[in-house]
């Protein structure tokens, strides 16, 4: 027996250690790979970068006109390419200038697209009438296909896979005249508010560099912040779009679903239907929003992408001056906003009474509710596995692999680690983010799950109905932009974005201020009950310069009265500042 007992002991030991080496080994081989694609794609775009140096040095632009270019208006630069005052292979390379310089500050910039030059010179070489985006220069976040390209959302594995077309957005910007000559950077799996990922790095925020420029769209705000685009294109899952915009001090559209097309535009959950990303316009200033999403809703759009809803830009709209009944407030009842970011709203509603608009109070409804029981579990309904999927076999970003570890856990052990994590830290929030991935069991429970997000709709609009209301006003974000890598820890801040996600509601961010020292200073009467509350803290300390943008909201299929609430603010606050 004894020898017996020797030998099974022998052949699990060497079961065992046969398994390791093949899991290991296996997993070695994987990373190699991977790491050896990561190489490759990091070449091509250097060598990319590197052609775009040579062709600006040959080029020879004066600082003068690069400087020129870059201080003009959209709507300035779009008539003087309109009149032919400007080349568009001019304003290219003044872009193309500023980018590389933005991108060896902040790494904004994942590549830059070799025919930009030759789309550009076309331009100027013919003799069609021109179209409304003439030579405009346009930047992409990495998750729009361009033909002959791939899309990563910063994992390895797709490297390689290229496509066999552009995106339909891409397609309708090229129509338009429009040069589109950079891609910028994301996170990886596009599911956070920071910007990092295995193959490009680190994105930072122009404003301050220790700062997060936000996510996922956080390339493209940085890019834009820093003046190296005039107007660039984003998604919007759950403040993807207006989160970097209000962390950089920029404007950001996201669209209701399916006013703009996705098609061609890359996502890791694509099975999830109840809550949706968007896309839509992000730029410099207000002008350029506008007369984007005015031109791009058009005919070609519509044939290209049958989902997308045949419904023009409507101008009367926008320029309406009928007084309008706003909503609004600075605290959604699940995490406060800081001193700045109430301040805003305030200021906000303070310039739409000057235009003559009435603002009411607003009460959002539930949102703690909306949050643990809508949000989470729509995104996170298949315990996260849409992710864990892609990222199993690929080098994970650690803010990435730290986010999805809960899902790689057996339920009981969630279960308890959730209640735990909300006794011990007082944070209800994380404590229902971990569960709410694991509360839907079966079809009958998503179906279920289904029908509660559809009651809370008809609940919250009629309460926007019963009051009456033309839009809302509110924070973008509960805080500013916090230090790079800590966003991660109170992700329930974006509860201001992600309620309009869940309802399917038009929203976008306009910068209204900049973070004072009484602000800083009133941070000593934030709330401290919880754990998002002290790192909220943590992240406003010298937090003094930092914009603060103001979201506005419409009902479905909105967009140009979402715009003209943003318009009145900036006019109501040039009125005030006068």
């Amino acid at each position: 027996m004894p020898e017996k007992g020797g030998k099974l002991l022998a052949f699990a030991a060497g079961t065992a250690l046969t398994l390791s080496v093949w899991t290991y080994g296996r997993r070695w081989i994987i990373y190699s790979r991977i790491n050896k694609k990561i190489k490759q794609k990091r070449e091509k775009c250097l060598k990319a970068q590197t052609l775009v140096e040579q062709n600006l040095k040959q080029a020879n632009i004066s600082e003068d006109t690069i400087k020129r270019i870059v201080q003009l208006s959209f709507l300035e630069l779009q008539a003087q390419l309109q009149d032919g005052s400007l080349q568009a292979l001019d304003v290219l390379h003044a872009y193309q200038t500023m980018a590389l310089r933005s991108t060896k500050a902040f790494n904004c910039v994942t590549e830059f697209l070799p025919d930009a030059e030759d789309i550009a010179n076309a331009l100027d070489s013919s003799t069609d009438k021109k179209a409304p985006l003439h030579g405009v220069p346009v930047s992409l976040k990495e998750s729009f296909h361009l033909r002959g390209n791939d899309s990563t959302a910063g994992l390895g594995q797709f490297i390689g896979q290229l496509k066999a077309e552009d995106a339909v957005l891409v397609q309708v910007l090229k129509n338009l005249g429009a040069v589109p000559f950079v891609r910028t950077n994301i996170p990886q799996t596009m599911m956070m508010y920071e910007c990092c990922n295995p193959i490009f790095g680190t994105t930072c925020n122009p404003v301050d560099p220790s700062r997060s420029p936000g996510g996922s769209t956080g390339g493209e705000a940085a890019l834009i912040a820093s003046n190296g685009s005039i107007l660039g294109f984003g998604s919007d899952i759950g403040g993807s779009i207006r989160v970097p915009s209000h962390f950089c001090g920029i404007y950001g559209l996201k669209c209701t679903l399916e006013r703009m097309s996705r098609k061609g535009h890359m996502s890791l959950s694509k099975g999830q239907t109840l809550v949706s990303g968007t896309v839509g316009p992000m730029a410099r200033d207000l002008q350029g929003l506008i007369t984007a999403t005015k031109v791009l809703l058009n005919d070609l759009h519509f044939d290209l992408d049958p989902a997308v809803a045949p419904l023009k830009f409507r101008s009367e709209i926008l320029e309406s001056k009928r007084p309008l009944k706003i909503g609004f407030y600075t605290d959604d009842r699940n995490v406060p906003s800081v001193p700045a970011c109430a301040r805003a709203v305030l200021l906000a509603k303070q310039a739409l009474e000057t235009m003559g608009h009435s603002v009411v109070e607003f009460v959002p409804l539930r949102m703690k509710y909306v949050l643990s029981k809508l949000y989470y579990r729509s995104v996170l309904g298949d315990k996260g596995w849409q992710f864990v999927s892609k990222i199993q076999n690929d080098i994970v970003d650690p803010l990435v692999y730290k986010l999805t570890l809960p899902s790689r856990f057996p339920d009981w052990l969630i279960w308890i680690l959730s209640w735990v994590i909300q006794k011990a830290r007082k944070d209800p929030q994380i404590g229902d983010a971990l569960r709410a991935r694991i509360e839907l069991k079966s079809v009958a429970d998503w179906f279920q799950h289904a029908i509660s997000l559809q009651n809370y709709k008809d609940e919250f609009l009629r309460a926007w109905r019963t009051q009456n209301l033309d839009a809302v006003i509110c924070p973008v974000f509960a805080t500013v932009a916090p230090p790079n890598q800590t966003s991660v820890e109170f992700i329930s801040a974006g509860s201001y974005c992600m309620l309009y996600n869940v309802l399917n509601y038009p929203g976008g961010a306009v910068p209204v201020t900049k973070v004072t020292r009484d602000d800083v200073s009133n941070m000593a009467d934030y709330p401290n009950t919880s754990f998002v509350h002290k790192r909220i803290q943590e992240a406003n300390r010298g937090s003094e310069g930092l914009p603060v943008s103001v979201q506005c909201v419409a009902l479905p299929y909105q967009e140009e009265l979402v715009l003209r609430v943003m318009s009145d603010i900036e006019a109501g606050l040039k009125t005030l500042h006068s």
